[in-house]
């Protein structure tokens, strides 16, 4: 099975810079017969780059999105708007909640979605939330959800809380999905912004598909890692065996620097615009 992987969206410009960047995060994913969008930016401006791409927005078979903060999530109401079609939209259950997050003041402040369930369903769209650890989408396409956090060093973000009533409460992310792509030689995993881990993603999903995990795409949520975490992760990455790592994103500018040198030619830089294709 064959696979293009078109990043419609993201914080780092295209090398022409001729399309818009924003810190978003989109991207079109295409299979032989099945093509879907994951996550739709900030502002809706990756159907700006898609048009730009020529790449057409009106025949998708689902759109997903990872979890619901805005810079994944911001953009949905853009291509209801625009596309007017009935489409599938697949979220992890608890999407709805309202999220917040702490500035490096320590202030709190809101960082979900600006619509609300009903919103969606006013164009008439189907809107379903995902509740199961795994559900196939499609031959070959699986949505992953509800991780393990085995992994020590990844751990609870202190920073992200959920608003139940007048209290904020500790933000586990249940919300938040992966998806991975079969391919003859094993698995690729495109991640959102990994929340929960980026190896707590990859190790569950291997221990339950017990298939090997060949690629790894999308954002990392490196961008708070220490020099000592950044490290182990990679250390992890060696063992999990990845044959390619194309992510960027929320890993943070300096972190990619030290990936793209620990992996070579292992490494694509996957900046807006930017096309990747295996089978």
């Amino acid at each position: 099975m064959s696979w293009k992987i078109t990043t419609l969206i993201e914080n780092h410009p295209d090398l022409e810079e001729s399309l818009i960047c924003e810190h978003g995060f989109s991207l079109l994913i295409e299979g032989e017969s099945f093509k879907m969008l994951l996550d739709t930016g900030k502002s809706g401006a990756f159907y700006d780059n898609a048009r730009a791409l020529g790449e057409s927005l009106g025949d998708l078979d689902c759109i997903i999105i990872s979890h619901g903060h805005y810079d994944h999530a911001g953009g949905l109401m853009r291509i209801l708007e625009e596309t007017r079609q009935q489409h599938k939209i697949y979220v992890g259950k608890g999407f709805f909640d309202g999220k917040y997050c702490t500035n490096r003041e320590g202030e709190i402040y809101y960082n979900g979605i600006q619509f609300r369930r009903h919103d969606l369903e006013d164009y008439q769209v189907h809107v379903e939330e995902i509740g199961e650890d795994v559900r196939e989408i499609a031959k070959g396409i699986h949505v992953h959800r509800n991780f393990e956090r085995t992994v020590p060093y990844e751990q609870w973000n202190p920073r992200f809380f959920l608003k139940e009533g007048e209290e904020y409460v500790r933000d586990t992310f249940s919300d938040e999905m992966a998806i991975t792509l079969d391919t003859k030689e094993g698995l690729v995993v495109i991640v959102g912004c990994s929340h929960p881990g980026i190896v707590n993603i990859l190790k569950t999903i291997a221990e339950r598909t017990g298939e090997r995990i060949r690629g790894v795409i999308g954002g990392t949520h490196l961008i708070d890692a220490d020099e000592q975490r950044l490290q182990t992760t990679i250390e992890d990455f060696r063992r999990l065996g990845i044959e390619f790592i194309g992510v960027s994103h929320c890993t943070g500018d300096e972190n990619l620097k030290v990936i793209q040198e620990a992996f070579g030619n292992r490494f694509i830089f996957n900046c807006t615009g930017n096309k990747i294709y295996f089978e």
